[in-house]
């Protein structure tokens, strides 16, 4: 018979799947990336490659190196429903993953405490219920440093090749995972206190995949140019500039609880595994915040790690955890709700964020 805790763990992801099911009700759809994708689903992949090289105004959109991503909507998915069903079930895969390395960093009741909190990260519903690549991508980062601590554990060549085969996919999901693999390189030498020279394999394989999909060796690399020449585009410059703590002010408006629980958990880490839980997420957002263009939903790979970190925090009261649980999920689905159903907000940029919770004036 099951313990109690693994009831719980099962009950809360159903509880996440209900949820992502029940708003998974878009109708309207956007023009720009989600029409993108799905045209690039119903396409070969060398012709979309050669069509994005081709056609100047492409280079803005999301670019054909995301090859696990075209792959996988190309196998099953040729409406935007279908594209979004899609994210949803990533979505879902996301709250039982941080459910798995939460386990393996702590115990059986920090794992409980952020699966709760991942329930209703409102960020993640918001991008589970959308025709983007975000969700998939944030589902394959966390399958990818949970292989990597199941090898830690088990000391198993298939964790390792798990490792690899799952990291190449999520580079292939959204090549901007390249900016934060030397993080996450980073959390497995703090994990190890060891280097591996597998570690240039998922890049490597990441570029072949595509070299043999497209059926050309110079397109990634001409595509990659083209990619980087757009970072100052008109949008990203007018709603995504803006100096490194815009990720905090956003995180604070999206998931205010869970931030502050995060923030304080850092000021007060206690064990290795919590060091290593705040390096993560502070690496992932620290990195992203350098860069010109910021975005709330580029960070969504850091929500799991700062929520398992917030865990940590709430473990140390059980009777304190679950009322502030408790809090936090009313606070955040009332924000999801707000920002997303009623302002409809499809690109959670700052500005958008504040105007639908009404923290900047009307226009």
């Amino acid at each position: 018979m099951p313990r109690r805790p693994e009831w719980l763990v099962l009950a809360l992801i159903v509880v996440a799947a209900a949820l992502r099911l029940y708003v998974n009700d878009v109708v309207v759809w956007s023009r720009a990336d989600e029409t993108v994708y799905l045209n690039d689903a119903r396409s070969s992949y060398p012709d979309v490659v050669r069509s994005y090289i081709a056609d100047r105004g492409m280079w803005v959109f999301p670019s054909p190196l995301r090859w696990s991503w075209i792959g996988a909507t190309s196998l099953c998915c040729t409406s935007y429903r279908a594209i979004a069903t899609l994210s949803m079930i990533a979505g879902i895969a996301a709250v039982a993953l941080t459910w798995w390395i939460a386990r393996r960093l702590f115990d059986e009741n920090v794992a409980l405490f952020a699966t709760a909190l991942a329930a209703t990260s409102p960020l993640q519903l918001a991008l589970g219920r959308r025709a983007l690549a975000d969700e998939f991508f944030c589902a394959l980062v966390l399958a990818s440093i949970a292989a990597m601590l199941m090898h830690f554990e088990t000391k198993h060549v298939g964790w390792l090749i798990a490792w690899i085969a799952l990291t190449t996919l999520a580079l292939g999901a959204k090549e901007q995972f390249l900016l934060i693999y030397p993080v996450v390189l980073a959390f497995w030498w703090l994990r190890a206190r060891s280097m591996s020279w597998t570690w240039i394999l998922p890049p490597v394989l990441y570029v072949a995949v595509f070299c043999l999909l497209a059926r050309d060796v110079t397109s990634f690399f001409t595509i990659a140019r083209l990619t980087t020449s757009t970072i100052g585009a008109p949008y990203a410059d007018q709603f995504q500039n803006g100096p490194p703590q815009r990720f905090l002010i956003d995180l604070i408006a999206i998931a205010p609880l869970v931030t502050l629980i995060a923030i304080i958990a850092i000021g007060s880490l206690r064990t290795p595994a919590q060091r290593h839980v705040a390096f993560l997420a502070i690496g992932i957002i620290a990195v992203h915040a350098l860069i010109s263009s910021k975005n709330v939903r580029y960070v969504v790979t850091a929500d799991s790690p700062m929520r398992i970190l917030a865990a940590s925090w709430l473990a140390t009261d059980m009777r304190r955890a679950w009322i502030l649980i408790a809090i936090n999920a009313a606070i955040e689905l009332a924000i999801f709700h707000q920002v997303f159903i009623t302002a409809g907000v499809y690109d959670p940029v700052t500005h958008d964020l504040l105007h639908a919770l009404r923290m900047l004036p009307s226009s």
